[in-house]
């Protein structure tokens, strides 16, 4: 039996100088790639990995410090800054089952547009409310922040 590569997989397989001209790959290929992938999830994140991981948790942190704690909580030790109406991010990653989906999302979500933006963007348009002074970040830092949350959700 035979299965059908994606583009991406033709690619590699290509590049290997295996089924140059096929567009199947054997099903033995696919179990040792299978087994690669169960193999490495079963054994979890490689002290690399782990090292980079908290490097980022750190980036992160640091970045909801400066932009993010002017109206939430974002760390346990600073439970009484922020604004009262607003979630902490402890409580949003204990709480909220999506809470992946809202932090990865959250420069969507109002009332972020309002006073928030990414570098090589456009400035803020006259008419959004300037309630409080623009935020811009870069686009590595939801990944940093989704980190940091991350890091939360598991103490």
């Amino acid at each position: 039996m035979t299965h059908h590569l994606s583009p991406v997989l033709q690619f590699f397989a290509n590049r290997a100088g295996r089924h140059r001209h096929a567009r199947t790959l054997p099903m033995s290929c696919l179990r040792f790639a299978i087994l690669v992938a169960t193999v490495t999830a079963f054994l979890g994140s490689t002290p690399a990995t782990a090292v980079a991981e908290q490097e980022l948790a750190t980036r992160g942190k640091a970045v909801a410090q400066l932009h993010c704690a002017r109206c939430h909580v974002v760390t346990p030790e600073d439970r009484m800054s922020g604004i009262s109406s607003t979630p902490s991010f402890m409580i949003m990653v204990a709480a909220l089952e999506d809470w992946r989906e809202r932090f990865a999302t959250f420069h969507v979500r109002l009332p972020h547009p309002a006073h928030l933006r990414f570098e090589g963007d456009d400035a803020r348009p006259q008419d959004h409310p300037a309630t409080i002074s623009e935020v811009i970040l870069r686009i590595d830092d939801l990944d940093a922040i989704l980190a940091y949350a991350d890091s939360l959700a598991k103490k």
